[in-house]
């Protein structure tokens, strides 16, 4: 089951008016469990569980902001059901990941603890976060630390795709962007005619004991002719993810850190950048020019200082064009 083809179930769906209950649709024929596709007869959609008669449940059902879960015990069905049409797409993809997590299993009391437990698992998605939007710089360096999300799960000796996202750290503003098995990454993003990049603490370029640090610095050029806003590049990422079968909610909750969400990411349509091209330096070389918690007094701390690029030539260990 891809996106295309939820998409036009869906559509299928949509056509026709519901007058009372439910109009339904088998999800897939691959899928083990009774697992259904519906529209309400307010227009809702809902995903639906129809459970063998051999199983009751003792479940009274949840209403949250925009999702909700709700037992029938006469026609003994669990309802999941999105109320506001604007997280379209985030159910989607729960719809995606629920289907792909639940298939193969025959066991009820398995597939319906599954079912009911991804409810919990993605309600927090679906909630209206108000909150001040990104600065242009901020969304600029978040697509910086998504294209190497992209490069990393695209490269032929990736680890394990969950392991992977839960390794972009970020946005959780921990030391490093990522932080592999053996090494960590830090991801700054440029201009093209830029050779500057700013080290915001002495704790960025830090090499932790037995691993290696790369500095990856991503040019990007404001382009509103054929740049791509940070909800496309989102989208490529999710479907790489639902590709390798991975746990897209791990991607959802980093960017919930700092606020963006499937319901307000459009608002930054504002910003296109185009991404031209990285290149990786090798930080953990006793020879890279940097200050770092290690080799500066410990009566100095806040520090923040430039690295000018164009002088790190001789540390540089990969570069590309995207």
């Amino acid at each position: 089951m891809t996106n295309i083809e939820l998409k036009q179930k869906w559509s299928g769906l949509l056509e026709n008016p519901v007058t009372s209950g439910y109009r339904s649709i088998r999800i897939s024929a691959d899928c083990i469990c009774e697992l259904y596709l519906g529209v309400s007869s307010e227009g809702k959609r809902c995903l639906i569980l129809a459970l063998p008669d051999s199983k009751r449940l003792d479940f009274k059902g949840v209403q949250k902001e925009n999702l909700s879960i709700e037992y029938f015990g006469e026609k003994n069905l669990i309802v999941l059901q999105l109320n506001d049409i604007d997280f379209s797409d985030l159910f989607d993809d729960l719809v995606l990941s629920l289907y792909h997590g639940i298939k193969t299993i025959s066991l009820v009391d398995e597939y319906s603890n599954h079912f009911i437990q991804t409810f919990y698992r993605w309600s927090d998605f679906f909630e209206d976060k108000k909150s001040d939007l990104l600065s242009e710089d901020a969304i600029k360096g978040i697509m910086g630390e998504l294209l190497v999300l992209k490069l990393l799960i695209t490269s032929p000796d990736r680890p394990e795709i969950n392991f992977l996202l839960k390794a972009w750290t970020g946005l959780y503003d921990k030391g490093n962007d990522f932080e592999l098995e053996l090494k960590n990454l830090e991801v700054k993003t440029k201009s093209p005619s830029g050779i500057d990049v700013k080290i915001s603490s002495e704790f960025q370029l830090q090499v932790s004991p037995g691993k290696g640090l790369e500095l990856y610095v991503v040019s990007l050029q404001s382009d509103f002719t054929v740049g791509i806003h940070i909800r496309d590049l989102i989208l490529e990422i999710k479907k790489l993810v639902q590709e390798f079968s991975g746990d897209i909610t791990i991607l959802w909750k980093a960017l919930s850190q700092k606020n963006i969400t499937a319901k307000n990411v459009n608002q930054y349509d504002r910003y296109r950048f185009q991404p031209l091209n990285w290149v990786s330096y090798n930080c953990a070389d006793e020879n890279f020019p940097k200050l770092s918690r290690s080799n500066i007094p410990e009566e100095v701390s806040a520090l923040k200082y430039i690295l000018r690029t164009n002088l790190l030539t001789s540390f540089i260990i990969g570069q590309s064009n995207f």
